[in-house]
């Protein structure tokens, strides 16, 4: 989103400020009167609940799809099958919180239709959201890390340790997305020119960059 962010501002002339944390975070902040703008959330279920309540001026709308990665920052080789996480040598695996993070839900999925969660449930390391989870992984507090694609692949991440993605088949793939929030303070105008900036062609070949699908 920042590099999205950023190509808006240049072309608009509008500044974009962006809060990050998990979906559940944000979206209690924002039923306790944060005046955010526009809410963009991995899981369906809390824009649709915000929006079911009244906190928004229109239905989510669905604007790209995120898949996981199993990441390693120390001398360890990523498995796609994930096979190795049973090995006593991986003594911490990181996932983003499954409470509050959507993309922690879809690991502790993964791992559970792998049959796995059961045997290494001691070793896994909750963070609070995604970012906390990559933090974990770049500073080696954890061996191994089931992470967002996207971050992956992010510029400032893209060349620490090794990552293999993970087959979708296994797992729910991570819908993503947005919603404008009546809390808003701003012109429907300048919210409206940045969601409808969020379908151009120029954002979805940002996202493919950064590792999403988009529909076409």
């Amino acid at each position: 989103m920042e590099e999205i962010n950023a190509k808006f501002e240049n072309e608009s002339g509008q500044k974009v400020e962006m809060i990050t944390a998990s979906s559940g975070k944000l979206t209690a902040q924002i039923k306790n009167g944060a005046p955010y703008d526009v809410f963009i959330s991995a899981n369906f279920k809390y824009p649709s609940a915000l929006h079911n309540e009244g906190y928004t001026k229109d239905k989510p709308v669905l604007f790209c799809k995120g898949t996981l990665v199993v990441w390693a920052n120390k001398d360890f080789i990523p498995d796609s099958t994930l096979a190795n996480l049973t090995n006593p040598a991986i003594e911490k695996i990181g996932i983003a919180n499954p409470q509050n993070a959507p993309y922690g839900i879809v690991a502790e999925e993964l791992l559970k239709n792998l049959g796995l969660y059961d045997s290494i449930k001691s070793k896994i390391v909750f963070a609070e959201n995604v970012s906390q989870l990559n933090q974990y992984v770049t500073n080696k507090v954890v061996d191994i890390g089931i992470t967002a694609k996207s971050a992956v692949m992010s510029p400032k991440l893209k060349n620490i340790g090794r990552w293999k993605e993970i087959d979708s088949e296994n797992y729910s793939v991570v819908n993503q997305f947005f919603i404008e929030l009546k809390s808003s303070k701003k012109g429907n105008d300048k919210i409206g020119s940045y969601l409808k900036f969020l379908t151009t062609e120029k954002a979805k070949n940002i996202l493919v960059k950064h590792g999403y699908s988009v529909s076409e």
